[in-house]
């Protein structure tokens, strides 16, 4: 509970990342209660995830209503042209009676949007992107969702909070010989590494007559989080091949799911929870490589991947639960409030 009172806090925000307020609001059921106003152009997408108990919709902030204010941005914000950049600018400087917590998801790689020509490197644009971040935020509290993201190597401030699921959520079917990945089909190609993605698709079909199966591009699984989480759970392999992604919820999800993570190396924080062909595969940057461990796997090593998503399923229960993630949270606001 919190320290400040006995009672349960109200707190406004304005989400636009569903799954992951899913989960703050589920894992704060006890502490708070979330008032949500919705940009025009978001909604709450109730066929990935269920609204919570504790949260509410209202129309505009009201000032000397709420407790505190959680507001979320990512490197996109550094675009003015974006709705989710106008919004939280707005809400930014609208909110001033009461402590503001940033939520920053990403990390600073848009070279979309801040490199411009060949002669400004992807250096340039980080450094612009971290500039223009850090005043966007101000001197207002940042969570950022791992401990590289917090380092100078990335933004350079931040307090670093891991994602908390609830491991019930998750169904641990009996596996069917496949691939599958949930990454991002479109936007952000150098955050997301989808270069990468698409050559492994490409020479896993071309080559070993395999298939990746990718949410949003071959397989319906945003129909219902039940088709997400049934289509999840079977599949025996999960791949992720992002490493400038902050702590890939979908990853966690698949091995709360049972699934045989294979992951590239030198994503975010894997020092800290990684044991390589333990609980699961780290491979190198290389489509080519990739692809032929995956078919490896695929077709002659079905018991052992079985054995690393067992493995990977423990270590995403000890790790990023909601009782973790409560008490990460309830830290950061018994300090605020």
């Amino acid at each position: 509970m919190l320290k400040c009172n006995q009672r349960k806090i109200k707190i406004f925000t304005t989400p636009w990342h569903t799954m992951h307020f899913y989960d703050l609001f589920n894992a704060l059921k006890k502490d708070a209660d979330f008032y949500l106003c919705l940009n025009t152009s978001k909604r709450w997408y109730y066929e990935t995830r269920p609204l919570p108990g504790n949260a509410y919709f209202v129309p505009y902030y009201e000032k000397g209503k709420y407790d505190l204010a959680i507001l979320d941005i990512d490197q996109q914000c550094v675009n003015p042209n974006f709705g989710k950049s106008q919004l939280y600018k707005e809400m930014r400087d609208l909110i001033t009676d009461i402590p503001v917590v940033v939520i920053n998801h990403g990390s600073p790689v848009y070279p979309e949007f801040l490199k411009i020509g060949d002669e400004e490197s992807f250096e340039y644009a980080e450094k612009k992107c971290k500039r223009e971040i850090r005043k966007l935020v101000g001197d207002r509290f940042m969570v950022v969702n791992s401990y590289k993201a917090a380092t100078s190597d990335e933004w350079g401030f931040g307090c670093p909070i891991w994602h908390g699921m609830n491991p019930d959520d998750w169904w641990d079917l009996p596996k069917e010989p496949r691939v599958f990945t949930a990454l991002s089909p479109g936007g952000c190609g150098e955050y997301y590494n989808r270069e990468c993605m698409n050559e492994v698709a490409r020479i896993l079909e071309e080559k070993y007559g395999q298939t990746l199966w990718w949410a949003r591009v071959n397989v319906d699984t945003e129909r219902s989080f039940d088709a997400y989480r049934n289509f999840l759970g079977k599949s025996l392999i999960y791949l992720d091949t992002s490493f400038r992604t902050p702590m890939n919820r979908a990853r966690t999800e698949a091995m709360l799911s049972g699934c045989c993570v294979v992951q590239v190396e030198g994503a975010h924080d894997l020092e800290r929870f990684a044991k390589p062909y333990e609980n699961m595969i780290i491979v190198p940057n290389d489509p080519e490589f990739i692809a032929k461990k995956i078919t490896d796997l695929l077709e002659n090593h079905y018991q052992k991947c079985i054995e690393i998503g067992q493995k990977g399923k423990m270590t995403a229960k000890k790790l990023f639960n909601y009782e973790r993630y409560r008490q990460d949270w309830l830290a950061v606001l018994n300090s605020l409030i």
